[in-house]
């Protein structure tokens, strides 16, 4: 079974990566949270929380494959 992130680590990485994209202006801006801003929207919360796992996965494989 591959490692996986705890979900706490997860959605910290996600609200870096939500406010980034914010003040980077990588999509439409947004006045709110990341709490505020999947609130109503639990399927776009899972998606980009998906993503994020995902980029914490392979940061983690990367380093594992250069020690």
């Amino acid at each position: 079974m591959a490692w996986r992130p705890p979900p706490e680590e997860v959605e910290a990485a996600a609200r870096v990566l939500a406010r980034a994209g914010n003040h980077l202006r990588w999509w439409k801006p947004y006045k709110k949270s990341y709490e505020e801003m999947f609130a109503t929207d639990l399927m776009a919360k899972s998606e980009f929380d998906g993503i994020v796992e995902q980029m914490l996965m392979a940061a983690r494989e990367a380093r594992s494959a250069t020690t």
